[in-house]
C-alpha cells in the first residue's frame, strides 16, 4: 500500500520544516471540497543544494516513489533535484497516495518569507504546519484558475468573520498588526464598534482611503457611522 501525504510529510519534517498549502490547506481551514492531489513549502534552508540533499534522505526511506519536473512535465534522476529545484522553484513526487508537489518558493512568496510563514502557521499533523489563510490567498490570487478563486471567496469570508471578531475587542497594539497584514471594509466596519478611541481612529481614516480608491461599501459605512 503506498504511503500517504501525511506519512510522509510527517517524516520530511525530521529534517525540514514544513508548510502545507494549497487545497490540504483549505480544507483544513474548513471548506468542504475535494483535491486530487497536495501541496507543501519545505524550508528554503540556505541552498537549492542543501533542499535536495535533505529531500533525498527522506526519499530513501520511502518506496516506489519517481520525481518529476513540473515545467518540463517528465520523470527526474535523484541527481537533477539540485538543478530542477533551481529552475522552477518546486518538484512533483509520485507514488504516494496522491501526487505531492513540493516548494522551495511558491508562488507570490519568497524564500525569504518562509520563516514569517511558518510562524503563523498552525499546527496540521505532528509538526508539519497549514498555512494561514491571509498567507494562502496570496499564493491563490491571480492564478487564472477557478477553483483557486472558489478558494479566495471562501478564505476571505473566514478571514472577515476571524479578524472581524478580534478587531470589535483588540487592543490597539493588535488592531494595528491586524491591519497591517489585512484590510477591507468589513473588519474596518467592525473595528469601529471597538472601545479604544485609537482603533476606531484608525479603522475610520482606513475607511477613508478606502472610499477615495472607490470603494463604495466603504463609502456607505462612513456615511453611517457617527461622528
Amino acid at each position: 500500500m503506498a504511503a500517504t501525504l501525511q506519512q510522509f510529510l510527517t517524516q520530511t519534517a525530521t529534517r525540514q520544516r514544513v508548510v502545507v498549502l494549497g487545497g490540504l490547506a483549505v480544507i483544513a481551514h474548513g471548506y468542504s471540497r475535494s483535491t486530487k492531489d497536495g501541496d507543501a513549502w519545505l524550508e528554503p534552508l540556505e541552498s537549492p543544494v542543501a533542499w535536495a540533499d535533505a529531500l533525498r534522505e527522506t526519499l530513501e526511506e520511502f518506496q516506489g516513489l519517481s520525481l518529476w519536473s513540473f515545467s518540463e512535465r517528465r520523470p527526474l534522476a535523484q541527481v537533477e533535484i539540485d538543478s530542477a529545484i533551481a529552475s522552477d522553484g518546486l518538484l512533483r513526487i509520485r507514488g504516494l497516495s496522491a501526487d505531492l508537489d513540493l516548494f522551495r518558493k511558491p508562488n507570490a512568496l519568497d524564500i525569504e518569507d518562509f520563516d514569517g510563514v511558518w510562524n503563523r502557521a498552525s499546527v496540521w499533523a505532528d509538526a508539519v504546519r497549514v498555512m494561514d489563510s491571509i498567507d494562502l490567498i496570496l499564493t491563490k490570487e491571480g492564478t487564472g484558475r477557478e477553483q483557486d478563486a472558489q478558494d479566495v471567496s471562501f478564505l476571505e469570508l473566514k478571514i472577515r468573520s476571524d479578524l472581524g471578531a478580534r478587531l470589535a475587542v483588540a487592543p490597539p497594539e493588535e488592531a494595528q498588526a491586524i491591519f497591517s497584514r489585512y484590510v477591507d471594509h468589513v473588519v474596518c466596519e467592525r473595528a469601529l464598534t471597538n472601545p479604544h478611541p485609537s482603533v476606531r481612529a484608525q479603522a475610520k481614516a482606513l475607511l477613508t482611503d478606502l472610499a477615495e480608491n472607490g470603494d463604495w461599501f466603504a463609502r456607505d459605512i462612513l456615511g453611517r457611522a457617527p461622528e
